[in-house]
């Protein structure tokens, strides 16, 4: 199972090897994974993979162990035409590694090297411990885009959802801990051009109809308490609406949440790297830069 050469050659000649680090790894994941899986599905009529509903927080939650495939064809053509099984949908990432374990099963040695999550070379690194191991896969996207068009059918799903959640369900602000600053539009221009600061700052952007934000909501809460009286301070933007072309441009935002580092001593900010938004993953992000 091979790319069609023609277009690889066609990608590579208008964008370059490495395309994928400015617009995005959907395209060249297309041509060189998607496409030549297309052509191999038609001649079957089901397929199995390897998905865990743990493996991608943003994009695998919720996979069934059966379904028909909302993505591929299959050898009697049409939408329907092919059944997807994942078999170990319901199984952890430790339970496979203890099985793999006690039947002496051979596996790739880049996972000894903190690789757990493999891909094509430029887009695969390895993750420290404690970091999720979808981490270690296209680190500068958004983790709800994770996935490289095999299971498109995921982000799909999950933007169906999240859709459907925005427009109907009533929005409430987030972030309402008293130990957390709401900076205005005004206030988070001028707080980001300052040379210097009185304080470091750990400031979320955010949408209240986000679900990822709603989901660090207390975990961000309780920071904020755990840092009241220290030297690092705690802030939120809105930076939805009519705030967002400023926060794409001006605060490294390409996603909801993004969460920024404002140091004391340096004028730009730290983008928050992980995907991990717990209270002791904060904190050593925090301890890290300080």
């Amino acid at each position: 199972m091979f790319p069609d050469a023609s277009e690889v050659e066609a990608l590579v000649r208008s964008k370059g090897m490495f395309s994928f680090y400015e617009d995005g790894h959907q395209e060249c994941c297309r041509i060189r994974k998607v496409r030549p899986l297309r052509r191999a599905l038609k001649g079957l009529k089901a397929w199995i993979t390897g998905q865990r509903r743990d493996q991608s927080p943003g994009t695998r939650s919720n996979i069934p162990i059966v379904q028909i495939d909302p993505s591929f064809e299959g050898m009697d053509g049409g939408p329907g035409s092919l059944i997807k099984w994942n078999p170990v949908a319901n199984v952890t990432g430790t339970d496979i590694w203890s099985f793999l374990r006690t039947m002496n099963v051979p596996v790739n040695v880049l996972h000894s090297q903190g690789y757990i999550s493999i891909g094509c070379e430029p887009c695969t690194r390895a993750v420290l411990p404690g970091m999720h191991e979808r981490e270690g896969r296209w680190w500068w996207e958004d983790a709800k885009a994770k996935e490289c068009g095999l299971h498109k059918g995921n982000i799909e799903t999950a933007e169906t959802s999240n859709n459907g959640a925005q427009n109907t369900a009533s929005v409430s602000e987030l972030f309402l801990s008293k130990d957390i600053k709401a900076f205005s539009r005004a206030e988070i221009e001028e707080f980001a051009n300052l040379e210097k600061r009185e304080n470091s700052w750990i400031v979320v952007l955010y949408a209240p109809w986000c679900p990822y934000c709603q989901a660090m909501e207390a975990s961000f809460n309780e920071l904020a308490e755990k840092l009241g009286g220290t030297n690092v301070k705690v802030g939120k933007f809105n930076a939805d609406k009519e705030n967002k072309p400023y926060a794409m441009a001006e605060l490294q935002m390409k996603s909801f949440p993004t969460i920024l580092f404002f140091s004391k001593n340096l004028r730009n900010p730290i983008k928050y790297p992980s995907e991990q938004r717990d209270v002791d993953s904060f904190l050593a992000f925090i301890r890290a830069l300080q």
